[in-house]
């Protein structure tokens, strides 16, 4: 329920924002493009170590983190014109995976499950070259949140804040279609331990660190514009 009023509050922000500036200029482009590609990287953090049951029983492991696998990811990106060469940006990406158990102590790991990994982004993108160009370089980030659907492998870890910034090139082959290709930086808060920092006189002393899984994509995606 709260990820659903917050997808909806970031719509609606959005939504108000685009409106107030169409109505400025009835000349604003809209581009909508679905994509896929592959996410890669990241792991969950657990300091201190968790306990873990694998799955159909056996005796209970210790464990420091859980990597998230490699695999393909899809989405849609919704963009909107400002004014030339910068756009409002909404992605949506979704990852489907699997998490695997590191027990620090013998070294095993352990297969936990399928998970289901779905970024929502609102952000910015800006354009390199002109409006007249058909080749334009880009850079984009974004923020928001990552929600983790592990199936019931992790209790109470579900919306994890996010971001990401990256860039890319857009081809347009004709006025309303184009392509895009992109590769981005997309971390996600995980978990929280207390370490020990150095501050600039030399004093040590304990601070709460907040653990990312990180990750990276590269997507290519069509280029529909209004």
């Amino acid at each position: 329920m709260r990820l659903s009023k917050f997808i909806l509050a970031g719509i609606l922000i959005f939504s108000a924002g685009a409106g107030t500036i169409f109505a400025q200029s009835s000349m604003r482009d809209i581009e909508v493009t679905p994509f896929g590609g592959a996410k890669f990287g990241g792991s969950i953090a657990f300091n201190p170590p968790a306990t873990y049951t694998p799955t159909g029983g056996g005796s209970s492991a210790s464990i420091d983190s859980m990597s998230i696998k490699s695999s393909f990811d899809y989405g849609v990106l919704f963009d909107y014109g400002i004014w030339p060469g910068f756009q409002a940006e909404f992605m949506w990406n979704r990852q489907p995976t699997e998490l695997h158990a590191h027990d620090p102590n013998t070294g095993a790991v352990y297969n936990v499950g399928e998970a289901k990994l779905d970024m929502y982004q609102w952000g910015a993108l800006w354009e390199l070259k002109g409006e007249e160009a058909r080749l334009k370089p880009f850079i984009a980030m974004g923020l928001g949140l990552t929600h983790f659907n592990t199936y019931g492998s992790l209790t109470g870890f579900d919306n994890r804040f996010s971001y990401n910034f990256g860039g890319g090139v857009k081809y347009e082959f004709a006025q309303h279609v184009g392509l895009r290709a992109e590769v981005r930086y997309s971390p996600t808060h995980t978990t929280q331990e207390t370490g020990l920092v150095e501050d600039q006189f030399g004093d040590v002393y304990q601070t709460r660190i907040t653990n990312h899984a990180n990750q990276g994509q590269a997507n290519l995606g069509v280029i529909f514009r209004f």
